[in-house]
């Protein structure tokens, strides 16, 4: 019924669900991709206190690192209308899987506690505490667990105890959220604890008959873990302790968990072969040995990431980077248009007035990076080109672009806006077929020099000061003009390391 209602840009397809804070929705982004659109409860946002509190909370959750967990991309107010935007994770929640499949055990329960301690340290590590970490706030997405809803999270010590609100789950809030007390991160540890319990035994550690009856509990009864694997029950026993003095940080437990022979353990989970995709009913015997392939997806990846960390140099990129488009660039359609792989070519289909852009399937090196197209406008009118220092998940980038009228802009960009411009439109004469395009994002001092080159001449040069994107991702674009579909064909992308500024 909302599928034409659009919000700070974002056109609302469908409900996902509704909670104390309001409504989620899934929604098209302004670049044609998905997202998971949070519109505040109309009760809070008319509130001047609470918006001022929703700023500060979302510049806080806009720092938290996007491994594990929804990276919030966008956030503002429409027509009066507060809303948080944050990337669309595709999967069940926990507490839906675990109602539809049973607990999980091993390996699997290991992948899960790994990867929710990796997004609770990424919070904590930007100054947010979650307060409602629960079953429902976890999603499992084919490349592993991510945690949701800390975009509304208050600042770490920056509550006085008279705000302190009982925000978050009854069955999984700590003694200290109970009596209304100052939280730190630990709560969020006991939620951890909880989280884990309930993911290896199918229950609610501290009961469910009532809230009240759950309250009480958490403050003078011990948690029941009968059942809960012996290879993690006491790291959970310690995170659900009543002292938040006792209970471990974040990354204490994922220390503990991928330490030693736990790494080992969680290492063989990405060797197994999966079975089973929850199509059929399985009876409750069964269910515990239900294999699930949300987890173990990303498992792989975590351990993978935690062994990078600590040995960098067996991932170290040998430079230059040059793209076979058929080696992990992403393809398919969207609201937008579509992206196709076409024999040894990448092409960009772009419907009238939508902008798309795909990212290279490497990291750009801290050094900065020159990264180099050669393209073609097949059909229609548009502009085209190439971007770096950017986040496919918040949209920052800077956006390199060649029109059909031959004139080359610069551009500073962010998911949902239009973007600031730092150099042009200017008209590049004889350019308009350009089919070679190379550019530079380097470092120098506080600010990043950007220069753009045509078929080998310089035709554009500015350097950004005020708040500068660092190394990221970098990658392609295409967008029509208003009227007509847009065909764009990118034959080669290539990026090297900058060597000097």
């Amino acid at each position: 019924m909302n599928g034409d209602r659009v919000i700070g840009g974002y056109t609302l397809r469908r409900l996902l669900g509704r909670g104390g804070m309001g409504e989620v929705h899934l929604a098209a982004t302004p670049t044609g991709g998905l997202a998971a659109v949070k519109l505040i409860h109309p009760g809070l946002a008319s509130d001047p206190a609470f918006l001022r509190r929703f700023e500060r909370e979302v510049a806080a959750a806009r720092r938290v690192a996007r491994f594990c967990t929804a990276p919030v991309l966008d956030a503002g107010i429409d027509g009066g209308v507060a809303y948080l935007v944050t990337e669309y994770v595709k999967g069940p929640d926990l507490a839906r899987a675990v109602r539809e499949q049973g607990p999980l055990s091993g390996g699997n329960l290991e992948a899960l506690a790994v990867g929710v301690a990796t997004a609770l340290s990424a919070i904590h590590g930007a100054g947010v505490i979650h307060r409602d970490l629960k079953p429902a706030n976890v999603l499992l997405s084919p490349l592993g667990p991510r945690v949701i809803d800390f975009g509304i999270a208050r600042l770490v010590g920056n509550d006085a105890l008279s705000s302190q609100a009982i925000l978050g789950t009854p069955a999984f809030m700590a003694p200290e959220q109970v009596r209304g007390e100052a939280l730190t991160p630990a709560a969020d540890v006991f939620a951890w604890g909880g989280v884990i319990a309930f993911a290896g035994t199918g229950r609610l550690p501290f009961g469910g008959e009532s809230p009240e009856a759950a309250l009480w509990r958490i403050t003078h009864a011990q948690p029941r873990l009968e059942g809960l694997d012996e290879g993690i029950r006491a790291i959970v026993e310690r995170a659900l302790a009543k002292d938040p003095a006792q209970r471990p940080t974040a990354q204490q437990l994922l220390a503990e968990l991928v330490g030693g022979t736990r790494l080992a353990t969680a290492t063989e989970v990405v060797e197994r072969t999966w079975t089973g995709t929850g199509e059929r009913p399985v009876s409750r015997r069964r269910r515990r040995r239900r294999r699930w392939p949300w987890v173990v997806a990303g498992s792989g990846a975590l351990v993978l990431a935690l062994a990078a960390a600590a040995l960098p140099g067996l991932t170290a990129r040998t430079w230059p980077y040059e793209a076979g488009f058929a080696d992990g660039w992403a393809v398919g359609a969207s609201g937008g248009g579509e992206a196709r792989l076409d024999g040894t070519g990448y092409e960009l289909t772009v419907e009238p007035g939508w902008r798309l852009w795909k990212s290279a399937p490497v990291r750009e090196p801290e050094s900065g990076v020159i990264v180099s197209a050669q393209a073609s406008l097949e059909e229609g009118e548009g502009e085209y080109g190439v971007w770096c220092h950017g986040s496919a998940s918040s949209g920052d980038r800077y956006e390199f672009g060649v029109s059909s009228a031959g004139r080359v802009s610069i551009v500073k960009r962010r998911m949902g806006t239009a973007g600031r411009v730092l150099y042009g439109p200017a008209d590049v004469p004889g350019q308009a077929a350009a089919g070679r395009v190379v550019v530079e994002c380097g470092q120098r001092g506080s600010e990043v020099r950007l220069r753009m080159w045509l078929n080998e001449s310089l035709v554009a040069e500015v350097s950004d000061a005020e708040a500068p994107y660092g190394a990221g991702e970098a990658g392609v674009h295409a967008a029509s003009g208003a009227t007509r579909q847009a065909r764009v064909r990118f034959e080669s992308f290539a990026a090297r390391p900058v060597t000097g500024t």
